[in-house]
Parts: C-alpha cells; sequence; structure tokens
C-alpha cells in the first residue's frame, strides 16, 4: 500500500533523492516503503477540516472579475498555508460542493471537463488597511481564468476570459465591457494600500502556515517576482 506524502514543488527534488516515488496516476510522491526520513518530513495531515467562521454567501455566486490588488499578488492562501494542509484544504472546498464550479455549476468529475481549482474571496477594509479571508470557493479553471481577468490578459488569454464571462452571466459585449471597466477601476483604487493580510480563518481552524508575513513583506514579493510588470 502507498503511503502518500504532502511534497511542495520546490522539494520534490529532495523528496526524491531521500527515495520517495511519484505516482503520475494521483500525481503525488509517497514512500514506497513507509521510509521514516519521508513520512517525518512530508506527512499528509488527515485531520478533518471545518472552516467554522467562513462566510459562505460573501460574494455570491455569479461569476464576477475580482481583482487582486498589486502588493497582494503571489501572497494568496496557498503561499501561506503549510503544504501539508494545502491538499487537504482544497479538497474540503472541493467535495462540499461534489465537485462543481460555484459560478457556473458545471460537474468537473467530467473527463471533458475543467479542473476545479479553488480561488479566495477577500473583504478589504479600508479605515484599517485590511485584506481578510472571509470565503473559499471552488471555481472551475474557466471561471477561476475570467475571475482573474488581468492574469488572463497577461497570459493572453483575455479573450477567451471574456467569452467566458459573457457566456455564463449572459452579458452581451458591451455590458461585460462595463463590469470589466469597474473592476478594474475598482482595482486601482485599492493599489494606493498596502495591506495587511488576514488569515484568521485559516489559523483559527488549526490549519497551519507555512510563513506569515507583514505588509512590507508582502509588496517585496511583488515586486521581487514581477507582479509590477503586469501594470
Amino acid at each position: 500500500m502507498k503511503t502518500y506524502l504532502a511534497v511542495p514543488f520546490g522539494e520534490k527534488d529532495e523528496a526524491k533523492k531521500l527515495g520517495a516515488w511519484w505516482d503520475p496516476i494521483c500525481k503525488k510522491w509517497y514512500a514506497p516503503n513507509g521510509e521514516a526520513v519521508l513520512l517525518e518530513r512530508w506527512k499528509v495531515n488527515d485531520d478533518v477540516i471545518t472552516l467554522v467562521g467562513e462566510d459562505r454567501d460573501y460574494g455570491g455566486s455569479k461569476l464576477f472579475v475580482d481583482l487582486i490588488p498589486r502588493s497582494c499578488w503571489f501572497t494568496n492562501v496557498r503561499y501561506c498555508v503549510h503544504a501539508s494542509d494545502w491538499d487537504r484544504l482544497r479538497a474540503y472546498v472541493y467535495g462540499r460542493v461534489h465537485y462543481r464550479c460555484e459560478c457556473c455549476n458545471i460537474d468537473t468529475r467530467n473527463p471533458n471537463a475543467p479542473r476545479l481549482e479553488a480561488h479566495e474571496r477577500w473583504d478589504y477594509n479600508e479605515e484599517t488597511a485590511t485584506q481578510k479571508l472571509v470565503r473559499l470557493v471552488a471555481l472551475c479553471h474557466e471561471c477561476h481564468q475570467s475571475t482573474h481577468m488581468g492574469l488572463a490578459n497577461v497570459r493572453g488569454k483575455g479573450r477567451e476570459a471574456r467569452l467566458h464571462l459573457e457566456k455564463v452571466m449572459g452579458f452581451t459585449e458591451e455590458e461585460s465591457a462595463r463590469h470589466i471597466e469597474g473592476a478594474f477601476k475598482l482595482w486601482r483604487k485599492r493599489n494606493l494600500t498596502e495591506w495587511r493580510l488576514d488569515l484568521s480563518l485559516i489559523t483559527s481552524n488549526n490549519i497551519r502556515l507555512a510563513r506569515s508575513i507583514d505588509r512590507e513583506v508582502r509588496s517585496l514579493v511583488s515586486k521581487s517576482r514581477g507582479a509590477y510588470a503586469y501594470g
């Protein structure tokens, strides 16, 4: 029986050197003989997750462009959550909606359906300059791409993302243009603030963080990874 491991992408070479094998079907690393050195380092946490305090209604279920301020790029939930907890967190989010996209309702278990991805819903408190995680949603790749319209544009997928938005929401070309422009207007306003990250929804539910970052560090991470080139 294979004992799977929670190996972050950046540590895969080290895990391989220590004896881990790759399962190409499950796309996971595992300890072929239950090696203690592997289990101690990358043991999967199977504790049950319940996100007490999450606002499951925040943002609704309609697809919309939800742009993240520049200084907040690359420091999302996946960046901060410990690798051993990330997979079980997103599995929990996917499982509670039976692997259906929460915007377009497509069943992603269908062989021809796009993959399912976890997306964060944030509340921005301008008085305290706090970006607070309030909800995690499961979106198919196409809806997720439309949500991150700015990144879609950078990747040359802007037209594809816009057409999907129009299809799901029943927008005309003019309506989608107004919606997107409104989202970018709000984004430009939020770019004027250096936001403090509040992940209490995660930490209060016994999900470990790999790193804790203040607002100054967030900005440095964003710049070092080229975020401002997307502006």
